[in-house]
């Protein structure tokens, strides 16, 4: 009887500090707030947009137009432009005008003196020269320099396509981490609510002073975890602006939309358009013209060369011979030797045409590279992205099931902390997932040759 009662005792008494542990105050624990949040001072800009809402279409029109590290490609085809008008003058005639004064004095002996003449007289003359022949080699070196302009311009293509690839992989990074943002504020409010539901079942004496605590701590988590979502955002902001040659200060609102899909439809037609529109594919075969011409232009270095001139002058009647004339003639030069110039000019064109061949193997193998790389890191995206999604709905109603639980006092609030955890994550994993699929799309559209501004 004696143990029978010390043994109902030690468990009244351990009722008893269960219960006065449940219905303690809760500790003196403080409550997280959202901070507002940080801002630059903002710049009024009109870039040109719908209703303010910067969208694909926008970044790659802007970059293009606004990104200064465009301008040494754009410069290089200007002076590619000035090279090729520098060489074609050479199969141009030559003009070329001249004009003369002279004072002649003249002593002469007369009888008893000496006798001091002076006589004034002008002078005009113009000449025109043409090539008349040259073995074509003028007209190879035309031919070189119009080809090389052609990769200055495929150059500057490229540079617009890696440029637009990037302010587009830029602007879905801001959308990703908005996207963030609203998972994190969404984070927030769930966890808000669950410190709401823990207070509540504490103060009805149901809950314990732990689930209080450990709900104030899951939303100063959340808090934290908010304001470095909107961090990341900002400075991806920051970011694609800078991608887009434009003041931090600009305020821009970026947009939802994405980049569609891209029908593939036969993958091997798909490649060989490819190789049609990539500027570097362009690149490659301008160059290999480039080293023909070369080539050709070499071997006549030291050809025979013709050219004919016409002139005309005109000088002071009064003048010793004045009046005025024209002529005609032709000038014929033959090297003989030329010390292997021509030699040296033939091996060296010889062989940057056989480097132009390989860089053009190596362009298309890359661009087929590129391709298939692409076309698969898109598909894996978008199964990715279906799987998240799931995943959301499932740990949705994993929490929902975790709250009702609680509420009915057959759960544990671990588990509801537990269940928003998981929540959290597969929403962040679910936008990240969502905005790859399209960063992948663009880089695809660059693959194909697809994403090349017009202009």
């Amino acid at each position: 009887m004696k143990l029978k009662a010390a043994a109902l005792i030690a468990a009244g008494t351990c009722v008893g500090i269960a219960a006065a542990q449940t219905t303690a105050p809760p500790p003196n624990a403080q409550d997280v707030p959202v901070p507002s949040r940080p801002v630059i001072p903002s710049s009024a800009k009109d870039m040109g947009l719908v209703n303010g809402v910067l969208t694909p279409a926008d970044v790659v029109r802007i970059a293009i137009a606004q990104q200064p590290t465009l301008e040494a490609a754009r410069q290089a085809v200007v002076a590619a432009q000035g090279r090729t008008q520098q060489v074609r003058s050479r199969l141009m005639p030559q003009l070329g005008i001249g004009g003369t004064y002279d004072s002649w004095h003249f002593i002469g002996n007369e009888p008893d003196r000496l006798q001091l003449n002076i006589l004034n007289g002008y002078g005009a003359y113009a000449t025109l020269t043409q090539l008349v022949f040259d073995a074509n080699h003028s007209s190879d070196l035309v031919r070189q320099a119009a080809a090389l302009k052609t990769v200055a311009m495929q150059d500057l293509a490229r540079a617009k396509a890696d440029l637009a690839q990037q302010a587009l992989d830029g602007y879905y990074l801001v959308g990703e981490a908005h996207e963030l943002v609203v998972v994190n504020e969404a984070n927030v409010a769930n966890r808000d609510s669950q410190l709401l539901m823990a207070r509540s079942r504490f103060s009805s004496g149901l809950g314990s002073a732990d689930d209080v605590l450990t709900a104030q701590t899951a939303k100063g988590d959340a808090v934290v975890s908010l304001i470095q979502a909107r961090t990341t955002e900002d400075a991806a902001k920051v970011s694609v602006l800078q991608t887009l040659g434009l003041d931090p200060q600009t305020t821009v609102q970026i947009g939802e939309e994405g980049m569609a899909p891209i029908p593939i439809g036969n993958f091997d037609d798909f490649v060989s358009q490819a190789l049609d529109r990539r500027p570097e594919i362009k690149r490659a075969k301008a160059a290999i013209d480039a080293a023909k011409y070369g080539a050709r232009a070499a071997k006549t270095t030291s050809a025979p060369t013709l050219s004919g001139s016409l002139g005309i002058n005109s000088s002071d009647p009064g003048f010793p011979n004045g009046g005025g004339g024209y002529g005609f003639g032709l000038t014929l030069s033959v090297p003989l030797y030329d010390g292997g110039l021509t030699a040296g000019a033939v091996k060296e064109a010889e062989a940057l045409l056989k480097s132009a061949k390989s860089d053009l193997a190596t362009s298309q193998l890359q661009v087929r590279t590129d391709v298939s790389q692409a076309f698969l890191a898109v598909r894996s995206a978008e199964q990715q992205d279906k799987a998240a999604q799931i995943n959301v709905d499932n740990a949705k109603e994993s929490l929902r099931i975790a709250e009702g639980r609680y509420k009915s006092g057959v759960g544990l609030f671990l588990d509801i902390i537990n269940a928003q955890a998981a929540l959290l994550s597969t929403e962040t994993t679910a936008a990240t997932a969502h905005a790859e699929v399209f960063r992948q799309r663009a880089v695809l559209q660059r693959a194909g040759g697809l994403l090349i501004p017009p202009g």
